[in-house]
């Protein structure tokens, strides 16, 4: 007679456990590679939560930002409005038909001063104040800002020379003041 054992096969408990153990961190290590955490503020200060978005390869999450709470103001602000100022008087007929016309140069070589004086990148402004008489001559000059090393002085030579067709009020020549500028720069 021939013996036949009757082996049951039973799972052994051991590896049964260690497939669920597997499947279990199988499933955990995927859902962590597919889902990313991002931070979300919070309406009170220094507190952040996480939240979890899923994952998808070549798209991102929109997040909404919160939207700003706009607060009325109780009452409608107040505005000043400043009032425009009156033109200033005209010293002369209130009508404004006074006849009045600029002295206009009719002689007026350019001044030409040695700039070698000057220190090299020297650039500046001459500004001169110059009273003309009625007969049209330069009578006065006032230098307002200058450059010194002479140029001043060569520029006031030259005005000298200057004549003008004199200022005109209602038709008679005038005395006049006129403020002149000249600039100058050494390379």
């Amino acid at each position: 007679m021939e013996l036949v054992s009757l082996q049951t096969t039973h799972p052994d408990r051991r590896t049964f456990l260690q497939k669920i153990a597997s499947l279990v961190l199988h499933v955990v290590l995927l859902a962590a590679l597919t889902y990313e955490f991002r931070a979300v503020p919070q309406v009170r200060r220094h507190v952040v939560a996480r939240v979890m978005t899923p994952y998808a390869p070549g798209h991102t999450a929109v997040v909404q930002p919160p939207k700003p709470r706009i607060i009325q103001p109780k009452e409608e602000p107040k505005l000043a409005m400043k009032q425009p100022e009156p033109p200033p008087p005209s010293g002369g007929d209130p009508s404004g038909e006074d006849d009045v016309s600029l002295a206009m140069a009719n002689f007026y070589p350019a001044p030409k001063p040695d700039l070698s004086a000057l220190p090299h990148g020297t650039r500046g402004d001459i500004v001169v104040d110059i009273v003309i008489d009625e007969e049209g001559k330069v009578v006065e000059t006032e230098v307002d800002q200058g450059l010194g090393h002479g140029v001043d002085e060569a520029v006031l030579a030259v005005l000298q020379t200057w004549t003008f067709w004199p200022a005109t009020k209602d038709g008679k020549p005038v005395a006049s003041k006129q403020q002149l500028l000249f600039h100058f720069e050494r390379a």
